[in-house]
């Protein structure tokens, strides 16, 4: 681990940025990490230690961490969670940092659906002017800055380094009350008729059905390939609306397969399953953080379509999660009427390329597009 010390006005007292760059390093930070994200505004399982530690198991080879902990009075108060990628030969090619969560090698990012440093807001202007400390005097070429708000500031620094501004994403949320009438209540007429009907229909075309849900670590695990069965199914079919198959990859289902039911084990994954009879028609997978629930991947049998059985999975899963206190729905990235309908409110994030010198900013966007695909 190599040390720095820095001292920006915002600070109080010097704040020191550790550079973590061994497995072992990454393993004693569990803790402290995990409580570093609780005081976050939105926390989500996506950045807790276990997410990014079993993602880096399945997607880490040929590329080096540099996981940053800024602390204070050793106290700490902010993680940049980053790892080096070189493209081209040493000392020719491009140093990139690159946050942990992003896959790259050509395939849709899609797993990890937040990115973000994780800077507390009480020190979250301090800690960005530290990170831009750091970047002054260690090497890199391009850097990418996940998750910054609209019209958020950035350091002088940084804002002259900017090679480009990612597009913003759409992140839909929305409060809901303690019990699930209530929210339907509080729906605009079409989403209420239909939540109302489509549970209805089944029963009067004679399919009654059940939705059981997986919580445990076994149980978790052994939905796994319900879900990969019928996210597929979904994605195969020939349906107005194009989906990918985003576990398509040996080394997602590995991860997914790792990080599930150690994330249950906490409470924070659960799995639902629409079963007609005995056949599962529709899924949903859902993580939960505090009182939050994270609406995550899906699938059904498009035979079923119809039926709109994607919906009654989703359905189940609210129900589910709002009788044991979650008390916010986040739909995560990107927009759309599949989630604008339940009448959310929407907060845009975008990521932040920066350059070290104007002529890397040319060289980088005359890359090939899956190394430009996160702008």
């Amino acid at each position: 681990m190599a040390m720095t010390q820095l001292a920006p006005s915002a600070v109080s007292s010097t704040v020191t940025v550790v550079d973590v760059t061994t497995l072992d390093g990454f393993d004693a930070m569990r803790t402290e990490w995990n409580q570093l994200v609780d005081r976050l505004s939105v926390p989500s399982p996506f950045q807790t230690w276990e997410w990014n530690r079993a993602w880096w198991n399945h997607f880490g080879e040929g590329r080096a961490l540099l996981i940053l902990e800024f602390r204070q009075a050793g106290r700490l108060i902010g993680i940049a969670p980053f790892f080096r990628h070189r493209l081209g030969t040493r000392g020719l090619g491009l140093s990139m940092l690159l946050p942990l969560g992003w896959e790259g090698n050509g395939l849709a990012n899609g797993l990890t659906e937040q990115w973000e440093l994780l800077f507390p807001a009480e020190h979250r202007t301090a800690l960005l002017e530290t990170l831009a400390g750091w970047l002054q005097v260690h090497p890199w070429s391009t850097v990418l800055i996940p998750g910054f708000a609209e019209r958020e500031p950035l350091p002088d620094w940084m804002a002259r380094r900017i090679a480009y501004r990612g597009k913003g994403v759409v992140f839909d949320y929305r409060r809901v009350p303690s019990d699930w009438e209530a929210l339907v209540l509080s729906l605009n007429k079409s989403m209420r008729d239909n939540v109302r009907y489509y549970p209805r229909l089944m029963q009067r075309k004679g399919h009654p059905y059940r939705f059981d849900i997986a919580s445990t670590p076994a149980a978790v695990s052994a939905a796994l390939s319900v879900l990969f069965n019928l996210h597929r199914e979904r994605a195969e079919a020939s349906m107005r609306i194009a989906h990918d198959d985003y576990f398509d990859h040996p080394n997602r289902r590995a991860f997914i397969r790792e990080a599930a039911p150690i994330l249950a084990e906490q409470g924070q994954v659960r799995i639902g399953t629409i079963r007609i009879g005995d056949e599962p028609v529709a899924v949903q997978m859902w993580l939960e953080k505090g009182d939050a629930m994270f609406l995550y991947y899906s699938g059904f049998l498009p035979a079923w379509k119809a039926n709109s059985v994607a919906l009654l999975a989703t359905i189940g899963a609210f129900q589910d999660a709002i009788c044991r206190g979650a008390r916010q729905i986040e739909f995560l990235a990107g927009g759309g009427h599949p989630k604008e309908r339940w009448d959310t409110e929407q907060r845009v994030h975008s990521n932040i390329w920066l350059v070290r010198r104007p002529l890397m900013a040319r060289l980088l966007f005359s890359l090939p597009i899956h190394y430009r695909q996160l702008a």
